[in-house]
C-alpha cells in the first residue's frame, strides 16, 4: 500500500514540475524583455530591466542573485485576484494551498480561515480520545455529545459569528456580517456539506456494509443503521477535507499554472489522488479505533479507498 501511495505522489510531484508558470500583469513583457514596476522608495513607474533610474534602487531588492544591503526595495505590479490572494496566515505558509482572494472574495476567504483554525481544535480533540482510549467509557449519549459538540463550532457560526475572525485583513471585513443569514456564503456553504454528508452515511455507508463488511460495535443511536455521531462527525471532517484542503490545492493548481493540456491533466489526477489519499488516511486513522472494523481491512484499504 505503502508503494502505491508513494508512486501515486511521486507521479504528482512529476506533473507540477512540467507546468508552465500562469503570467500575470507582472509578467506581460514590454520591448527587450522589459518589466513594468514601481520603485518602492521613489514611487516612479519604469521599465528598465533591473534598476531604477531615478533613485538607483533595484528591482525587488536584489542584484546578481544576491540581496542587496538597504532598506529600500522595488515591487513589480501585481493583479488583485487570487493569485497574490494574503496566505499571511501562518498556518498556509511554505504550504501549495491558496485562500480565496480577501479582495474578490472575501466571504470566502474568512469562512476558510476559520475552519482552518477550528480544524487544529478538532483533530487536537478527536486524537486525544483515541490516543487515551477514553472512549472506553462512552455511552450512546456520550458518542452524541462529543460528535454532537465538535461538530456545533461549524453549525452555528453562520449566525452567531459570521465575520469568521476576529482580525481583518486589509480592512476589509467580511460582508456576511451585513447579510440576512440565508444569504450568507457561510450558511450555503453549511448546508451543502450537510447535505453532502447526510447522503454520504445515509446511503453510501452501506457499501461499506455489504461489500467491505465494516460494522460499527460501539453503543449508538442509530438512523437507517448508522449511527447518528457519524452523521455529525463526517461534517467536521468534510469541513476539513472539502472546503479547506480540496479547495486550496486545486485553487493553487487552478490559479498558478497557465492553460493547456498539462494542466488540465493535473488537475484531474490531482482530484483522484486527493480522492484516493483522503480515503485511505480515513480508514487509517480510525483503524486504532476498535469498534469500527472490516472483514479485511487490506482489501477495505486498497479497494475500499478507490471505490
Amino acid at each position: 500500500m505503502s508503494i502505491i501511495l508513494a508512486t501515486a505522489f511521486a507521479i504528482l510531484v512529476g506533473m507540477h514540475y512540467i507546468q508552465q508558470k500562469q503570467e500575470t500583469k507582472s509578467q506581460h513583457k514590454e520591448g527587450n524583455n522589459k518589466l513594468e514596476w514601481e520603485c518602492s522608495k521613489c514611487n516612479k513607474k519604469n521599465t528598465t530591466a533591473k534598476r531604477c533610474p531615478n533613485c538607483k534602487s533595484w528591482k525587488g531588492g536584489k542584484r546578481n542573485n544576491s540581496a542587496v544591503v538597504g532598506e529600500h526595495t522595488c515591487e513589480t505590479n501585481t493583479q488583485s485576484d487570487v493569485s497574490n490572494a494574503p496566505n499571511s496566515n501562518k498556518l498556509l505558509q511554505n504550504m501549495p494551498i491558496l485562500l480565496p482572494s480577501i479582495q474578490t472574495q472575501p466571504s470566502k476567504y474568512y469562512y476558510e480561515v476559520y475552519n482552518w483554525y477550528y480544524t487544529i481544535i478538532w483533530i487536537a480533540i478527536f486524537g486525544y480520545i483515541v490516543i487515551s482510549q477514553c472512549y472506553e467509557n462512552f455511552t450512546a449519549y456520550s458518542y452524541l455529545i462529543v460528535c454532537g459538540g465538535l461538530a456545533l463550532p461549524l453549525l452555528l457560526q453562520p449566525f452567531v459569528y459570521p465575520q469568521g475572525s476576529s482580525t481583518t485583513v486589509e480592512n476589509i471585513i467580511n460582508p456576511d456580517i451585513n447579510r440576512p443569514w440565508y444569504q450568507r456564503y457561510s450558511t450555503k456553504a453549511t448546508l451543502y456539506l450537510l447535505t453532502y454528508s447526510f447522503i454520504g452515511n445515509y446511503w453510501y455507508t452501506h457499501y461499506f456494509y455489504s461489500v467491505l463488511k465494516a460494522k460499527y460495535t460501539m453503543p449508538s443511536h442509530r438512523f437507517n443503521n448508522v449511527p447518528i455521531a457519524m452523521y455529525l462527525a463526517t461534517h467536521f471532517y468534510f469541513c476539513t477535507y472539502h472546503l479547506c484542503i480540496s479547495n486550496g490545492l486545486l485553487r493553487y493548481v487552478d490559479i498558478t499554472y497557465a492553460r493547456g493540456w498539462k494542466k488540465s491533466m493535473l488537475i484531474v489526477y490531482t482530484i483522484l489522488f486527493l480522492s484516493y489519499f483522503t480515503a485511505f488516511m480515513e480508514t487509517l486513522t480510525i483503524s486504532s479505533f476498535p469498534y469500527y472494523t472490516f472483514e479485511d481491512r487490506t482489501v477495505a484499504y486498497i479497494w475500499g479507498s478507490a471505490f
